[in-house]
């Protein structure tokens, strides 16, 4: 029992530094703090939602539907949630090689995998289900305590149904991905696909509610049918039975046990296909040539290296140009449903004779949201972690080595704005001099942001991080970086909105190439 216990002790500290904060003895406790606040927050938000789902649901006397909605939902958040997490926490830990030398089984290796995957989706899954409780608290006709044992037996066993269906898909893509060369690509195409259904459930949240509560009755007998746990605890709240509260709990068990004996049989398979190296050699003995790049060509390679091969630094940076390439698409499409959101009050409430009568300015508007919402270079500098002096050790003039740093953030960001704004200059039959100054504008905007972020990470450099996920989503100069990208887009569309329908637009994009021209020098010459 003791070496069970210090294997999982020792584990459980490996492979989970997305989800701490670097920690200094003297802010430990601030920093715990700001993890309790966060969760805090997110818990407020999910409670309010479910409270006024329930307001909805109580005159009707159909409260105990939104319980089996919610944990539903919750279920599928978790599954896609797990989908994600299921390579770095299964499938590729770091310690893998350590743990495969010790006289251990495999077995209880996988079992501890598994277990720390449980463990974290038995938080995320808390996060959802304790302001569920609360609020059902609040509204139901009469709790007891068989009410809140069933809610803690349902927040122990409820995760372990979608932690097996995302494990399944998990291993299928980790399988499929340990044939290729680039294993990391289909991490990143599920993450930006959860982060897309998480936007679309934000955007249409309303119709989302309202359906919800219109059709409670439907889609809960549909739920009970298709999911069991859902079914249980709406069922055991209302009519509480010990034999069919201990089925529950002995059929996840089965289930559990089951999927882990049946995942022992091909895990390491999959695991040894992960971690070798894919080459592909082309020798030619004849004629034999050796091609050289400059410098500025070599180090702004180098840069979209590093950058293609984090993840996490695809799925943070990148994410806002996924987001214009969607709403590009849209207004193609759907222009009409677009406006729809850009004018009413719940979305950005603009003027609609604005957007209709200057199709430019709005162009220009999402050039300049997405240039600002993409901060590359705010962490390019503390990427480069303990190598950063082998950088500077080169005989290479330090303007080179930062103008190829923002020549590479231009090269990720700039085709894509162009591509989409063409799209768009056919969709709204764009006059060529607005073309021309908007096509300028797809490089000086995110020039600035890339000169602001470069800036400030030389300002507030990260090199001493275990994880690249502490620099890009905790680090000091992302936050600077991306509050900075928010106040100017706040500034852009004040601007716009009260100047638009005042002044031609085409004069406009022309004073704005001549002011991001002059900021950006300036800039240039500040660095």
């Amino acid at each position: 029992m003791k070496k069970l216990y210090s294997l999982i002790k020792a584990t459980m500290t490996s492979d989970m530094d997305i989800f701490k904060i670097k920690q200094n003895k003297k802010n430990k406790s601030s920093n715990t703090f700001l993890i309790l606040m966060v969760a805090f927050c997110f818990m407020f938000a999910i409670w309010t939602n479910v409270s006024a789902l329930f307001e909805k649901m109580t005159p009707m006397g159909l409260q105990v539907y939104v319980l089996s909605m919610v944990v539903f939902l919750t279920a599928i958040m978790t599954i896609i949630e797990g989908i994600y997490k299921a390579g770095p926490l299964i499938f590729n830990s770091r310690d893998d090689n350590l743990l495969l030398s010790l006289p251990i089984s495999r077995k209880m290796i996988l079992f501890i995998r598994i277990l720390k995957f449980y463990l974290f989706e038995l938080l995320f899954n808390s996060l959802f289900m304790i302001p569920l409780i609360i609020a059902y608290i609040r509204w139901a006709y009469k709790i007891d305590a068989n009410f809140f044992l069933t809610s803690f037996i349902m927040i122990l066993f409820i995760p372990i149904i979608p932690i097996i269906i995302s494990s399944i898909i998990g291993a299928i893509t980790s399988s499929i991905a340990s044939k290729f060369k680039y294993k990391n690509k289909v991490q990143i195409i599920i993450s930006m696909v959860f982060l897309l259904f998480i936007l679309f459930i934000s955007f249409n949240f309303e119709n989302i509610f309202e359906y919800l509560a219109s059709n409670a009755t439907n889609i809960n007998d549909l739920i009970s049918k298709i999911y069991y746990p859902a079914f249980v605890y709406s069922n055991l709240v209302i009519n509480f039975n010990i034999l069919e509260l201990l089925k529950f709990i002995f059929i996840n068990i089965g289930l559990f046990i089951i999927f882990i004996f049946g995942l022992s049989k091909f895990y390491f398979t999959i695991n040894s296909r992960l971690k070798t190296i894919t080459t592909v050699k082309k020798v030619k003995i004849k004629n034999l040539s050796i091609k050289s790049n400059s410098i500025i060509k070599t180090l702004i390679k180098k840069e979209l290296n590093t950058f293609f091969n984090i993840p996490v630094f695809i799925i943070n940076a990148g994410f806002g140009l996924v987001i214009f390439i969607v709403i590009t698409i849209l207004i193609t499409i759907k222009f009409d449903s677009v406006l729809v959101f850009l004018t009413s009050p719940d979305g950005m409430n603009l003027s609609k004779d604005l957007i209709i009568r200057n199709t430019s300015l709005l162009i220009f508007l999402l050039i300049s949201a997405t240039a600002y919402m993409t901060s590359i270079t705010n962490s390019v500098i503390s990427l480069e972690g303990k190598n950063i002096n082998i950088l500077k050790s080169l005989p290479i003039k330090v303007k080179t080595i930062l103008m190829s740093k923002i020549c590479a953030g231009l090269c990720i960001t700039t085709p894509v704005l162009l591509m989409g704004s063409i799209i768009l200059f056919i969709k709204f039959k764009t006059n060529i001099l607005d073309m021309f100054f908007l096509i300028l504008l797809t490089i000086l905007i995110p020039l600035v942001s890339h000169f602001i972020g470069l800036i400030i990470n030389l300002k507030y450099p990260k090199l001493d991080f275990e994880n690249s996920t502490e620099v890009v989503k905790q680090s000091m100069s992302s936050f600077i970086a991306v509050m900075i990208g928010v106040i100017l887009l706040l500034i852009t569309i004040f601007i716009i909105t009260n100047i638009g329908t005042l002044i031609n637009p085409t004069l406009i994009l022309f004073f704005a190439t001549i002011i991001y021209i002059v900021i950006d020098i300036l800039l240039y010459l500040y660095i």
